[in-house]
């Protein structure tokens, strides 16, 4: 399991090499690519939707807008389809019957 929150990595130099025990500590920080909120990222961690304050400025890209036309194209096809059988199949049935 990942922890979101920004996390510390603490170095210590090598020992040295002249037989001292003095050892240099070196904090260093590490950033995440967790998007930059206005929540702390503890409360939007875990959501199935999204909180408000929690997403980043990126969220309308425009591969959202051509997925959402590619599915609005794949439901109006399928809707054409269905209305051509239909009307085939009345055209059909009515040709049967004089």
């Amino acid at each position: 399991m990942a922890v979101l929150a920004p996390a510390r990595a603490f170095a210590t130099a090598p020992p040295n090499s002249v037989g001292g025990t003095d050892q240099a500590v070196t904090t260093t920080s590490i950033d995440t690519l967790f998007p930059a909120t206005k929540r702390d990222t503890s409360e939007c961690a875990g959501h199935s939707i999204e909180l408000p304050d929690c997403g980043g400025a990126g969220r309308g890209t425009a591969l959202m807008y051509v997925t959402f036309g590619l599915l609005f194209l794949g439901v109006a096809f399928i809707f054409w389809r269905v209305a051509r059988s239909v009307k085939a199949r009345d055209a059909a049935l009515n040709a049967s019957n004089p």
